[in-house]
């Protein structure tokens, strides 16, 4: 009899934390890359931006490469491709989330009241209509890691302390909890995208955009 057969069978909570060390793990590769509107890490280089992180990190602890995952976070969220919208954080106000609630590994979609003129608004906060214009994902700590266009490269920063130095730009967010994995509306098999070469530190621009169009 093999020694794995003697092994305990891991519980849904053991396996989505695993999922989500994996996650954290693969994004945290990417720790110090450029930022790049739309970057996708091609040939190793060009940059990523705060999706481009998330579908780096997803189509390492899934089966489909990153051109399965919609670009279109009113498409994403429903769909629950990265997962299911968590009670009572869908959205919430900034001022009003309770850090301890987030577990590593949730994909955060920071949202305003300003409109998107490419896509419609993904919920409402306080009754207002909000749309996604940031992304990135929760790494535990009080930290997350976003391919952030203020810093000019991938960063993984305090949570809270990013949203109050740009609360006038993003009013809340949206979470959502992987429990199985990744989960595109079609599965598309391709090259994924190369680890990065050689991270360097990228000094902040002179004229970074207020929010990523990359969403």
């Amino acid at each position: 009899m093999s020694l794995r057969s003697h092994a305990q069978v891991e519980t849904p909570r053991e396996e989505r934390a695993r999922l989500a060390e994996r996650f954290v793990l693969a994004a945290r590769e990417v720790l110090g890359v450029p930022y790049v509107l739309g970057g996708r890490l091609r040939e190793g280089g060009a940059g990523l931006d705060c999706q481009g992180v998330l579908f780096y990190a997803a189509e390492r602890v899934g089966r489909c490469g990153w051109k399965s995952f919609s670009v279109l976070p009113t498409v994403s969220v429903p769909a629950e491709e990265l997962g299911a919208s968590v009670s009572g954080l869908s959205p919430v106000a900034s001022s009003s989330l309770e850090v301890s609630r987030l577990l590593p590994g949730d994909v955060l979609w920071l949202v305003g009241f300003d409109a998107n003129p490419a896509e419609g608004a993904v919920g409402e906060l306080s009754g207002r209509p909000v749309w996604v214009w940031h992304t990135g994902l929760y790494s535990g700590n009080g930290k997350w890691i976003v391919g952030d266009h203020f810093a000019g490269e991938v960063v993984e920063v305090d949570l809270v302390t990013y949203l109050k130095e740009h609360a006038d730009t993003y009013s809340g967010l949206v979470v959502t909890r992987m429990e199985q994995g990744p989960r595109p509306g079609r599965c598309r098999q391709h090259a994924p995208m190369p680890k990065p070469r050689a991270t360097r530190t990228a000094p902040p621009g002179p004229s970074l955009p207020r929010r990523d169009g990359g969403t």
